[in-house]
């Protein structure tokens, strides 16, 4: 049986010729330079011939040395497009989003089955967090964002506008005889922290002077204050169209036929790279077929 250098051989080889160093190739390959030097001594013995010249400034591929490396650099190029290819026939390619709960929770899981029966060769992997990722250091595709479309060195893509409405559990109006914007300063107001002064921005908008400030019920994450309207706690300002399922299935109601321009829209965001990659074309045009991103009036 023919004998020949193991990959991981000629990987180190390579790295070492390439640098012209021991020490930078094991900085490379995250392995000590003395790995590195009887690796590399391990490979000449197996090849029973010497490929460096070792200086006490580094080392220098011989002429043994020269001729061997262009065959290995050819061959680990060749490794590397052979893997690339593998994977882009045989595997399922990986969509990777991050986007905020309430848009996962009533737009895409509902969906979902959709989107897998007319796409099964894309491996959809949803991440939900409040906290706003940069898209430019992490790894994910593509993010969906409520924000005005100005990311730095990103691609922003609208997907709709974004209005909001007071909404509030159906059991809090059953005594209410006469529905009217008095009943802001009737029932408790539900504030989220992260918005700056909403209801007020909100009351300025509608001319609502007479409505008072005090009795608010405060959390600090919009999911938080949703939950709360939908026991009974409050009236909050609810995100629409991404609240409109749960309006839909009475789970909320709106006290009044309104709907304020919000001043930020729901965007698509990701790398300029992946501006043509067909994960993401599939998964936006499906996404903006739903139903639920479509405000009723």
């Amino acid at each position: 049986m023919k004998k020949y250098p193991s990959p991981h051989l000629l990987q180190l080889f390579e790295a070492a010729a390439r640098t012209s160093s021991f020490k930078l190739a094991a900085e490379e390959l995250f392995i000590t330079p003395s790995a590195v030097s009887h690796q590399i001594k391990t490979l000449e013995e197996t090849l029973g011939m010497q490929l460096f010249q070792r200086k006490s400034r580094g080392v220098e591929l011989n002429t043994a040395g020269r001729f061997y490396l262009s065959f290995i650099q050819k061959g680990l190029a060749s490794f590397e497009s052979g893997t690339t290819q593998l994977k882009a026939k045989f595997s399922h390619p990986i969509l990777k989003v991050t986007t905020f709960s309430t848009l996962a929770t009533h737009i895409i899981i509902p969906q979902l089955g959709q989107f897998q029966t007319a796409h099964p060769d894309i491996d959809l992997r949803i991440e939900t967090s409040g906290e706003l990722i940069d898209l430019r250091y992490e790894d994910y595709d593509l993010a969906i964002r409520i924000g005005e479309g100005d990311w730095p060195e990103l691609i922003a893509k609208k997907l709709c506008d974004i209005y909001v409405s007071p909404v509030c559990s159906p059991k809090l109006l059953k005594n209410q005889k006469n529905i009217d914007f008095e009943i802001l300063n009737q029932l408790p107001l539900i504030n989220i922290s992260s918005l700056e002064n909403v209801w007020g921005r909100f009351a300025t908008e509608l001319n609502l002077t007479s409505m008072v400030d005090s009795h608010y019920l405060s959390f600090d994450r919009y999911d938080d204050a949703i939950t709360a309207a939908e026991e009974g706690l409050g009236i909050a300002l609810a995100v629409f169209p991404i609240e409109q399922k749960t309006v839909d299935t009475g789970r909320l109601v709106k006290p009044f036929d309104i709907n304020l321009k919000y001043d930020s829209d729901l965007y698509a965001v990701f790398k300029s790279e992946n501006h043509e990659k067909n994960e993401i074309e599939c998964f936006l045009s499906w996404l903006t077929k739903s139903p639920y991103l479509t405000l009723k009036v």
